[in-house]
């Protein structure tokens, strides 16, 4: 099986967009790019790459979204997709087939768990490895997207300046010279345990491909496997991930809609070691956003609420205590998942209780509630 092959390539001009194909502006170093690619492939919906260079932020992202992101996705019909998360919800209800979610509750709550976990916690060791071990190399990868026709020395110029910008996350999220030992350990921690699931199952949750693969292939194809340091690594490590990566990198033919999820044993461990740290940060970001909206009833939902303390490796000899900034956007995503609880009847709510008992996150439905955010025009907005 081989490597994962670029997608998104400087063109010399954009080729007009065949009728009926969806539009998808990213680049292959990008995390959420990767997620929702991978998906768009695996459901063989028509799309064409387009790379998102300097000239496609200033003449489509910008006067579409307002502010510089990727990945923004264009349907047929003009519509512009931000999240992926809302993505995967629009291309799910166009093309039910082959399913990304499973048909049960608590199949579905169980999938947009592990998105979220795997957008915003696995983010840690992704952003670390890139840039206190890839640095260099994504450096020169920014630069050559934002204008692949401009010199080398050029490019670095460019590159610099805008890594910089993504660089300074890296204290928000309880990067630093402390946390990055137990960071590390953790993630190597991680991928033996990932591993051993791997090397019984095809894919996360079975023989077929859901949204909670779709989100751990963001970080781990486009950070952890594709660039070079953490790529050897990883491979070194934890072979059975790497031909994961590269069996999500080359989608499988269509598989049936699954009609109900089975949580496979191999896989608890990996995912009980996320929630143990993870859990209480949400805990203290939704007490911080509930404590934040009730003080204020003009103000833009801000991205961070100040700092909090956070504990990484808890429990283990590594453990270790810092600070990470209180993130507003984790709140939504929470409340998308909550959200199956909340609807389900009695004997459905029992069942989602005893799944969060199985993956070390009992408390979290304590945190379920009438909503506290939602998204309009591209930004989080009160509930």
């Amino acid at each position: 099986m081989s490597a994962p092959v670029d997608l998104f390539l400087p063109a010399p001009s954009s080729p007009p967009t065949p009728p009926g194909h969806y539009r998808l502006l990213g680049a292959d170093c990008s995390y959420y790019t990767a997620k929702i690619s991978a998906a768009l492939r695996y459901k063989r919906i028509p799309h064409v790459n387009v790379l998102a260079t300097r000239e496609v932020f200033a003449q489509e992202i910008l006067p579409r979204v307002g502010w510089p992101v990727i990945p923004v996705l264009v349907s047929p019909q003009g519509e512009t997709l931000q999240d992926t998360s809302e993505m995967f919800d629009h291309l799910e209800a166009s093309y039910p087939q082959p399913a990304t979610l499973p048909v049960d509750a608590p199949g579905r709550f169980l999938c947009y768990w592990l998105e979220l976990l795997f957008d915003e916690w696995v983010k840690v060791p992704a952003l670390h490895y890139r840039w206190n071990h890839d640095n260099a190399f994504a450096i020169a990868e920014f630069g050559r997207n934002n204008d692949p026709t401009r010199s080398p020395g050029e490019q670095l110029a460019v590159g610099e300046k805008i890594a910089t910008r993504f660089r300074g996350w890296l204290g928000g999220l309880g990067i630093n010279a402390d946390s990055i030992p137990t960071i590390e350990a953790e993630y190597l921690r991680l991928l033996a345990l990932l591993d051993h699931h791997f090397a019984a199952h095809d894919f996360l949750l079975g023989s077929a491909p859901t949204l909670a693969d779709f989100a751990l292939y963001g970080p781990f194809h486009a950070h952890l496997y594709r660039d070079p340091n953490s790529g050897r690594l990883l491979r070194a490590q934890a072979p059975q991930v790497a031909r994961w990566v590269e069996r999500m990198g080359a989608p499988p033919a269509l598989a049936p809609r699954p009609t109900a999820f089975a949580l496979p044993a191999t896989l608890l461990p990996a995912l009980r070691q996320l929630a143990r740290d993870y859990v209480p940060v949400l805990a203290a970001q939704r007490a911080a956003l509930r404590a934040w909206l009730d003080s204020d009833e003009t103000k833009d939902i801000p991205r961070e609420l100040g700092l909090h303390p956070v504990i990484f490796g808890r429990g283990t000899a590594e453990e270790i205590s810092t600070m990470r900034a209180l993130f507003t956007y984790d709140q939504w995503m929470l409340e998308r998942c909550l959200a199956v609880f909340m609807q389900a009847d009695a004997t459905t709510q029992g069942a989602i209780a005893s799944l969060c008992e199985q993956l070390g996150a009992p408390s979290l439905l304590a945190l379920a509630g009438p909503p506290l955010l939602a998204r309009r025009h591209f930004r989080l907005v009160r509930a």
